[in-house]
């Protein structure tokens, strides 16, 4: 029927009616059984009409009084149910609709009235305001916002969304596109039990869980398993102006299960093996064979780590830019250092074919990625990139006897400086190493003296700052790391040593973690790293290990004895290997880019220092974890839930990048809002010449002299004199080139190239190598596979059924049960071949203490 004739010509005053008025209009439009139904209620007015909304509920109560008036409106069926007549609903539905069209019209008269004349033109009825008060708190808010500073438009674009769903059928809500962008974004923060908290408490706000969930997962931000997405990272670059880039990769541990994607009719969960360029391959578990998915389970690895590629846009135009995340897939972990350069190369090239040109990569200290930066940068190891066109070139003054990088590098390298400082703090928390510097232990004593001497006002530590099990935890290292901590050093006897270690640790803090350092500080505080423990294994060299065991014996209060240490090397009292050789990387790749930059070859966006390093990965790891429900204990991922869940987060940053339109505002963290872009923007466009930076490394060489001075290392040095930073120099590059050639004899016996790190306890690495024998062609009978040891014929609960829609038929194998043919959905098929459930600490730090 014509909405002409669907509705009743009706003018406002009607909306006035009271008791006679009201009842001579209801009988006039509904007739009189209607009429006896309203008077029975006690509906005197048209907006008590309009509020009670729908009449004939009055009508279902058991009450013997109203049998004949339900005869009259409609017919008891022999069970009691009572059906009212069509005609009388269809009266009073065109009746009820006309008034509330006519009041939702007089409403908008009224401030259009208001909005034309001012305040005092509006006449608002009084029986309104006693029924509908917020008029007038509404009128106030308008006068309000009309010289408020403050930006009202989302609570305007909520308000007129919330009151026209209001006005009609709950099936005829529609949903403004920044109500939609707010609704995805209090989802994916708060979770759906907080969805359904606000969405039942503020009707006609925002759409149900189903809709947003459907809005997710239809979106753009679809992430496979393994696929560099490189066309997608040239949109978001293109889109930020931006041009310049630093790739971090990293890994983390996941829960170890399988888990169908209908998506992408693929299979999540599997370790993707890796081509000749060291990528993984895509889509490679994917089957309509029960039988074959069967088989990768009893032959396959199970990925026990992800890893991920993010790309970290260097620029100063639009503040700290997101990282994009390239890629993510799971990994088994026995890849090999060559497979992470081929990795580099071919994300090297395929960004510069976008038009990206990417000025480094950073890792943790994982001896592959270490082993992978040594070739990449030919840092005392032979240059793979020797003769490429895109080389950059700087010319190293004849002076620089301490600068040991070619002037040649297609790109830099940057392990990561937060994993550096833990694994300072992890080596002097170790129970097997005992770190000697001249005539100073350096162990816990003098820390554990100042918590327990000195009040918590002075030092802000704890015991868990010095707690030997917790293994990743960089929030202890700037606590002990610290001017006040130490300043109280200074005053403890037997603390000269450690109070060394710990200005070494907070100078990597200050070189490439804090955001105000500018460029040429960074510099100074980076070698003053370099030449304490230039000097520190020098020392070490010159001394015989059993001099250093009766050092060590003398010293100790322990009942220690040589002859029980005889296993221990030289190393044993010195940092480990891995951390040394990445701070003399971290240090020369810093005075590259400070070099290309003095002469001109690249921009001052590229000297973001705090930028470059591999926290990109392990926020979004971080990120990802939050993003579970606020009634939700399981903060770990599978592969498959790290995909979603980055789903999610791509969603919620595109909101985020979108704020000058949409009008939302996210909260803060604290932490970010101390610094001001522009404070980091000077600080870093500070202009130097290679004299300043030759200056501020002699500086540091200078100062690490005057510091370590009171050792008395020179008694153990060349003709006991303090060596020149030439010679220091000299005898840490032969150090370094004898350690690369020990590395190569060692690699040509052992195909492993999985070095360990005395100080990681890695138990997630597995050596063994795994068969991926993917081009294997395997016979299935007829297509249709078997499913034996099935007693029971009943399989409530699972997705077990007889046929399936042909739109449905790839998420379903076709299997024989009992002689019978039957459709599996693949992930019950996941869970019916799963013998084991595997889980993860809640606690991330738990993961990484020792036993």
């Amino acid at each position: 029927m014509s909405n002409s004739l669907s509705r009743i010509n009706l003018n406002q005053e009607v909306l006035l009616f009271r008791n006679e008025a009201f009842y001579d209009l209801v009988e006039e439009h509904c007739g009189s059984t209607v009429l006896e139904i309203i008077q029975a209620q006690d509906i005197s007015s048209v907006d008590c009409l309009l509020d009670v909304r729908n009449i004939f509920t009055f009508l279902e109560l058991d009450s013997n009084e109203l049998i004949p008036l339900k005869k009259k409106a409609g017919i008891v069926l022999n069970d009691g149910s009572f059906i009212i007549k069509k005609g009388i609903m269809y009266k009073v539905d065109v009746f009820t609709r006309s008034l509330y069209r006519l009041n939702e019209q007089h409403l908008i008269d009224s401030f259009q009235h208001f909005n034309s004349n001012g305040s005092t033109g509006l006449i608002i009825p009084e029986i309104l305001v006693q029924k509908f008060p917020f008029l007038l708190t509404l009128m106030n808010y308008s006068n309000f916002i009309i010289n408020s500073k403050i930006d009202f438009t989302f609570f305007n674009i909520m308000m007129n969304n919330i009151i026209k769903n209001a006005t009609m059928d709950e099936r005829g809500y529609r949903y403004d596109n920044i109500i939609r962008q707010f609704a995805s974004s209090l989802y994916i923060l708060g979770g759906r039990a907080a969805y359904e908290f606000v969405r039942l408490n503020i009707p006609a706000f925002i759409p149900s869980t189903q809709v947003i969930q459907a809005s997710i997962i239809s979106s753009q931000h679809y992430l496979t398993e393994g696929l560099f997405d490189f066309l997608r990272v040239r949109d978001y670059f293109s889109s930020k102006q931006s041009t310049l880039a630093f790739c971090a990769e990293d890994s983390t541990t996941i829960v170890l299960k399988i888990t169908y994607d209908s998506t992408s009719n693929m299979f999540i969960g599997f370790s993707l093996p890796l081509d000749q360029n060291g990528l993984p391959i895509p889509s490679l578990y994917s089957t309509d064979s029960f039988s074959q998915l069967e088989n990768w389970y009893l032959n396959e690895s199970m990925a026990k780590l992800l890893v991920a590629n993010l790309i970290q846009p260097l620029s100063y135009s639009s503040g700290n830019l997101s990282p994009y995340l390239l890629a993510a897939y799971g990994t088994d972990n026995t890849f090999k250092a060559t497979d992470v350069i081929s990795r580099w190369r071919c994300i090297y090239h395929r960004c510069k074919a976008n038009g990206i040109r990417l000025i480094g990569f950073s890792t943790d200290c994982d001896s592959r990625y270490l082993n992978a930066m040594k070739l990449s940068l030919g840092f005392f190891g032979d240059f793979i990139y020797d003769g490429h066109p895109d080389n950059f070139k700087i010319d190293v003054p004849s002076s620089w006897n301490w600068f040991l990088m070619r002037n040649k590098q297609l790109f830099i390298c940057m392990q990561d400086p937060m994993h550096i400082c833990t694994k300072l703090r992890n080596r002097l928390l170790s129970k097997t190493a005992t770190l000697v510097l001249g005539d100073q232990i350096i162990n816990l004593k003098p820390l554990y003296y100042v918590i327990d001497n000195f009040s918590k006002l002075d030092h802000g530590l704890v015991q868990s700052d010095v707690n030997q099990k917790d293994r990743q935890n960089y929030g202890s290292c700037e606590k002990i790391s610290n001017d006040k901590v130490l300043k109280l050093l200074d005053n403890i006897s037997n603390s000269f040593g450690i109070s060394i270690y710990l200005q070494v640790i907070k100078n990597i803090r200050l070189a490439y973690i804090e955001k105000t350092t500018n460029v040429i500080d960074r510099i100074f505080h980076a070698w003053v790293v370099v030449f304490i423990f230039r000097c520190w294994s020098m020392w070490i060299n010159s001394m015989d290990r059993q001099t250093l065991d009766l050092f060590v014996a003398q010293h100790s209060n322990s009942n220690f004895t040589p002859t029980e240490n005889k296993n221990k090397t030289k190393r044993d009292f010195f940092i480990t290997y891995q951390s040394h050789f990445s701070v003399e990387i971290n240090a020369h790749s810093l005075v590259y880019l400070a070099v290309l930059f003095s002469e001109g070859q690249i921009s001052a966006e590229s000297l973001t220092i705090y930028l470059q390093n591999s926290q990109t990965c392990e926020n979004t790891f971080r990120s990802a974890r939050s993003i579970s429900s606020t009634c939700s204990g399981g903060v770990n991922f599978t592969v498959f839930q790290f995909l979603s869940r980055i789903k999610k987060l791509s969603m919620l940053q595109s909101i985020k990048n979108n704020v000058g339109e949409n009008k939302l505002r996210f909260p803060q963290h604290h932490k970010q809002s101390k610094i001001s872009r522009n404070n980091v923007t000077q600080q870093n466009t500070i202009s130097f010449s290679k004299h300043d930076i030759e200056k501020k490394v002699n500086d540091a060489y200078q100062y690490v002299i005057k510091l370590m001075s009171p050792l008395n290392l020179h008694q153990w040095l060349r003709n006991q004199q303090t060596l020149s930073i030439k010679q220091l120099s000299a005898n840490i590059s032969q150090q370094f080139q004898r350690s690369w050639t020990k590395e190569l004899n060692a690699n040509k016996n052992d195909d492993s190239d999985t070095e360990s790190d005395s100080e990681t306890s890695d138990t997630m690495a597995d050596d063994a190598s795994s068969n991926h024998d993917t081009d294997e062609d395997l016979d299935f009978d007829n297509g249709v596979d078997s499913i034996y040891n099935v007693t029971t014929s009943v399989h409530r609960g699972v997705r077990l059924v007889d046929d399936v829609k042909q739109e449905h038929a790839e998420k379903y194998f076709r299997v024989t049960l009992n002689n019978q043919i039957k459709f599996l959905h693949k992930q019950t098929a996941c869970w019916l071949l799963e013998k084991d459930k595997s889980s993860l600490p809640a606690d991330r730090l738990s993961r990484v203490q020792e036993n």
